[in-house]
């Protein structure tokens, strides 16, 4: 055999004689999980008082001045501790029924003590067994009470011999007292813990599973909710991209407040991708580099730029993947141990994976009904309007012929306008039936000078637009929502403000466009709250947009910022 397969040898003769004591742990420990308490209390009670006989069997000695007394009050608890095990009682671990059994194993440990040597009876080492079982039934409380019942017994054990003893018996009453103490806030700790950590298992298993309604971010804003309360209430920040694309989201949660912001751009995602750190940073080092992360975020998004000041006590972060996005969550400054905070950090990046996962598959499904509608509307309008207004034309064409030249000329004006308008849904039928298509760049700069002249011709009033860049091209499905904005904010100036010139401004911004509407018209008092037109703000709600009313000089201004993207989806 070669050294290296001997070296090969002993490290598997090694590897097994380890997991053979990590095997028999495993084993012990799930035979203690799944264990009844009750029985395990009631078994623990009888093997007290097995000993308790062979003790006295063995050694009668102390108690010989109340040996048949002791005698007989063991037997007696014998008797009940078999009872017990054979008949136990049929109420929950915590029902208050239990509180009367475990008085009368005080009387009974108490009675024993009382008869031999009192505070220096060998029966004291079987008091604790009150402390543990309470423990064990009631937690937190069950320490509290266990202590209360002990220190009684204590002092009614201990004060008739102090009175006999005198000093030198007065050390052991300290010390058994302080012993019983730190026993109970020791076991209550481990009580709480063990109740807390249920609550936490109940928060996560009650995990909103609610149909998406409403906005994205009244349904983040309730798992971000329920998330902060199983941590126990810290500051959560998360972060998910899209697989694919250079777009995705950062949301911030801390004391009720979330804040949502959507991020394009290679820039970003280049320094702040959620990947997962380098596995072979020891622990000190990993702490620095999510800190960093953290800090990094903040730093580079205005809206977050002010949290960059907040110290860090501790981060927790877990990374989670799915077919469509990609993020990681990082949960600062947590009420937790970090050794449970690591667990619970890793359920929630799951339970987000999943539910944004869920969120982009109801969005999916969401679009296709809309394109499936929208194509179903342009059918429509092409078999009813479009053939309507097409009939329309031809019979004023044929009205043109036969009048004279003034009517015919205001005939002609009209089937100009007839035409245009069936021009434009024939346009938005050709558009909606090329669903796939809807997401493509279409040149705005192409599309709106024909707008343009037909609502100078339908309003007769004089139009001016600009373009910024000149050559500004959008979205198509943006296309035919900023077409009927100024169609619509068009037609509000001229016949709600007796407008006779409008300006309309189009600005690319970094994360869409804005759109300003501005008219001559007769505008609004300054004092007077001004009236917004629902089937405006309508529009812009459902684009994700703001819409912003104020006075010009003369006539109204109106503000429209557009997302386009990811943010407008």
């Amino acid at each position: 055999m070669t050294s290296l397969d001997f070296g090969l040898v002993t490290r598997m003769r090694r590897a097994g004689s380890d997991a053979r004591p990590m095997r028999i742990g495993r084993s012990v420990r799930n035979f203690l999980v799944t264990s009844d308490p009750e029985a395990l209390i009631n078994i623990c009670r009888l093997v007290t008082a097995l000993f308790a006989v062979l003790a006295i069997y063995l050694d009668p000695t102390d108690p010989a001045s109340f040996l048949v007394e002791s005698q007989v009050i063991l037997g007696l608890y014998m008797v009940l501790s078999l009872l017990l095990v054979v008949f136990p009682l049929r109420k929950s671990l915590d029902s208050p029924i239990h509180l009367l059994v475990h008085l009368i194993d005080a009387v009974i440990l108490g009675c024993l003590a009382f008869f031999s040597d009192e505070l220096t009876s060998p029966f004291f080492s079987f008091l604790p067994f009150i402390l543990l079982s309470m423990t064990l039934r009631w937690g937190l409380r069950g320490a509290v009470m266990g202590a209360a019942v002990l220190q009684v017994v204590l002092v009614i054990i201990g004060v008739p011999d102090l009175a006999n003893g005198g000093p030198p018996e007065l050390n052991v009453f300290i010390m058994r007292a302080t012993y019983f103490m730190v026993a109970a806030v020791m076991l209550g700790y481990f009580g709480a813990y063990r109740e807390h950590h249920r609550q936490r298992l109940t928060q996560l298993a009650h995990w909103p599973f609610d149909a998406i309604t409403g906005d994205r971010l009244s349904w983040l804003r309730g798992l971000f909710n329920h998330a902060a309360g199983v941590m126990g209430d810290p500051g959560l920040l998360v972060v998910w991209r899209d697989q694919e694309e250079d777009i995705g989201s950062v949301a911030y949660w801390l004391k009720g407040d979330l804040r949502l912001t959507d991020v394009r751009g290679a820039a970003f995602w280049s320094q702040h991708d959620p990947e997962p750190p380098t596995p072979d940073l020891d622990r000190g080092g990993m702490v620095a580099v999510i800190d960093a992360e953290v800090a990094g975020i903040f730093r580079d998004l205005p809206e977050l730029a002010a949290e960059v000041r907040t110290p860090f006590k501790y981060i927790c972060s877990a990374a989670f993947s799915s077919v469509r996005y990609r993020g990681r969550v990082f949960v600062i400054d947590p009420a937790c141990h970090p050794e449970e905070c690591g667990s619970l950090t890793e359920i929630i990046a799951m339970r987000f994976r999943s539910e944004l996962g869920r969120l982009a598959l109801m969005q999916q499904t969401t679009e296709t009904a809309r394109a499936e509608e929208r194509v179903r509307l342009a059918r429509d309008l092409h078999d009813s309007i479009l053939q309507d207004l097409t009939a329309a034309s031809l019979k004023l064409k044929l009205i043109a012929k036969s009048v004279s030249k003034e009517p015919k000329a205001n005939v002609v004006d009209v089937n100009t306008l007839v035409f245009n308008l069936q021009q434009r849904i024939r346009r938005y039928v050709d558009e909606q039936c090329a669903v796939h298509q809807q997401y493509d760049e279409a040149p705005l700069y192409q599309a709106l000078p024909g707008l343009i002249e037909l609502l100078r011709q339908q309003w007769d009033c004089r139009i001016e637009a600009t373009l910024d860049p000149p050559n500004l091209e959008v979205p198509k499905s943006m296309q035919h929502e900023i077409m009927q904005l100024v169609s619509e904010a068009t037609a509000n100036a001229v016949r709600h403000g007796k407008a006779t010139q409008v300006r309309i401004e189009l600005v690319r911004a970094d994360r869409g466009v804005e759109l300003e509407i501005s008219d001559n018209g007769s505008g609004m008092a300054a004092d007077v709250e001004p009236k917004r037109p629902l089937s405006l703000c309508a529009r812009v709600t459902e684009l994700k947009g703001n819409l912003t009313i104020r006075a010009a000089s003369p006539g109204l201004s109106l503000r429209i910022a557009l997302p386009l993207g990811q943010a407008a989806r």
